[in-house]
């Protein structure tokens, strides 16, 4: 890391560099730096979608950082061109073949947001490219979003023919208007960066080589304030979400279950599924 946030005073001792910090998938590499931790979702092949595996790793590693004692300030960024593309498609193709899986997987969606709300350190989202989906979903569910030029939001569930995405309906109203929200989540359109920005999904806009290292200049910030106020601070500026979690998130995942069931997302889905195999042939 760059500079003295790896030794400062309020960071506490530094720690060696590792990969699966906390025993997680090779999926998601989280390396630490004195209270520093970077979070890497790492399938750059596949643009960081998340498989099944990682999907429910999501609630782990949120225990992982809630319990670690030296844990300060965390980076969530993607390996390679893509912040992350959303749900792997063998992921997908499962939820429809198994409507026991899809109830397990919305159960885990529900112990995954509430992970990034409650996970007391600050997060910052490093979006380095497209973040679609649920790559979306986590990138505006961290406490403060840095997007590169190169990237863009999208949400685009509607599409195949499911409800919106949890955590979006949770966040995303608050972020920006209510009016807003609803136009960008009923086209499924592509947000710039810019766009993120002045819609209230994103903090700013930076240069594709100076992300990292933006994001780095920010953690250092974060790790020199005191850890107890700051702690505290984010769990009162995040009752926000508490509420609208409250109020948006059993009906979302009833209603989201039931659109993975129907024969609307089955027909849309299965069409797309068939697409992708013969662009594969």
């Amino acid at each position: 890391m760059r500079g003295s946030a790896g030794s400062s005073s309020n960071s506490g001792p530094t720690a060696p560099n590792m990969t699966n910090l906390y025993g997680l998938p090779d999926d998601i590499q989280v390396t630490a730096d004195g209270g520093l931790r970077i979070i890497t979702l790492n399938r750059p092949d596949d643009l960081n979608a998340s498989t099944t595996e990682m999907l429910f790793s999501y609630p782990n590693l949120f225990a992982a950082l809630a319990d670690d004692p030296e844990a300060r300030v965390a980076i969530l960024t993607g390996a390679g061109r893509a912040f992350s593309a959303g749900g792997d498609m063998n992921h997908f193709v499962k939820t429809l073949d198994d409507p026991e899986f899809a109830r397990r997987v919305q159960e885990n969606a529900r112990q995954t947001i509430h992970g990034f709300i409650d996970v007391p350190i600050p997060i910052i989202a490093a979006v380095n490219g497209p973040a679609v989906g649920w790559g979306a979903t986590m990138a505006t569910l961290c406490d403060i979003v840095l997007m590169s030029e190169k990237s863009f939001l999208a949400e685009p569930h509607i599409n195949i023919g499911l409800v919106v995405g949890d955590g979006i309906s949770v966040a995303w109203p608050l972020y920006t208007s209510l009016l807003r929200a609803k136009e960008l989540i009923f086209t499924g359109d592509r947000i710039t960066a810019q766009q993120a920005v002045e819609y209230g999904l994103a903090n700013r806009v930076v240069e594709p080589g100076k992300l990292m290292d933006e994001a780095l200049a920010l953690a250092e910030k974060l790790l020199k304030q005191p850890r107890h106020a700051l702690r505290e601070t984010k769990k009162l500026m995040n009752l926000h979400l508490h509420r609208s979690a409250a109020q948006m998130l059993d009906t979302t995942l009833a209603r989201q279950l039931a659109a993975t069931l129907s024969n609307e997302h089955h027909e849309i889905a299965s069409a797309f599924i068939a697409q992708q195999k013969r662009k594969q042939d």
